[in-house]
This record gives C-alpha cells, sequence and structure tokens, in this order.
C-alpha cells in the first residue's frame, strides 16, 4: 500500500478555484452599484441616441408628448425619487425626474 502525502498546494488552489467559480455569478452585485450612481450627461452618446434632455421644456422632438416626464416613465425605477433617479434604459444610471428621452414608456 502506498502512503498517501497530502499536497496542500493543490488543495489550496482546488479551493481558491472553487471560490472563483462561486464568486462570478455575483459580481455585478459589487460592481454595478458604482457606475448606478452616475447621472447621465447630454451630452453621452447613449443619451443623444435617445434624444435625453434633463428638462421637459429643453424637448424639441415628434415623438414627445405633453405631460410625459422621467418620471412617469415604467423605465425610471425609482418612482419615489424627486429629483434624480435610476433609468432602465441607461443602464441604472441616474436620469433627471423631470427629464425625458424617446425610450419613455408610460408606467402602469
Amino acid at each position: 500500500m502506498r502512503d498517501q502525502n497530502p499536497n496542500p498546494l493543490r488543495r489550496r488552489m482546488l479551493r481558491m478555484g472553487l471560490a472563483g467559480i462561486v464568486a462570478t455569478p455575483a459580481a455585478p452585485l459589487f460592481l454595478a452599484p458604482a457606475a448606478a450612481d452616475e447621472r447621465m450627461s447630454e451630452d453621452d452618446p447613449e443619451a443623444r441616441a435617445l434624444h435625453y434632455r434633463h428638462d421637459v421644456s429643453d424637448v424639441d422632438h415628434e415623438a414627445y408628448v405633453e405631460g410625459q416626464n422621467c418620471a412617469n416613465c415604467q423605465l425610471f425605477s425609482d418612482p419615489d425619487a424627486s429629483e434624480w433617479g435610476p433609468c432602465e434604459a441607461f443602464g441604472g444610471r441616474h436620469v433627471s425626474a423631470s427629464g425625458w428621452c424617446m425610450a419613455w414608456v408610460e408606467r402602469v
């Protein structure tokens, strides 16, 4: 019978590999909040593509209908936010509650 000599390096590597596999799906939970607190700029390429404006009085677009704003949009994910809140159209970045963009969807 052969004597088994445990290899601590091999065991440590296996534990680290297992920890990495377990941690990978949870990574967005730790990394996303930092970007989500960022305020959307009107000069951002995504904002320009969707004709985003911080203030609806500055909107000059044929799709805009009086009364639409970010605060009453389905994509504005914090309807209780009074000034700035996260928007799903912009990956959770904060938009002005009194703003507007082409992605506006009626809140139901």
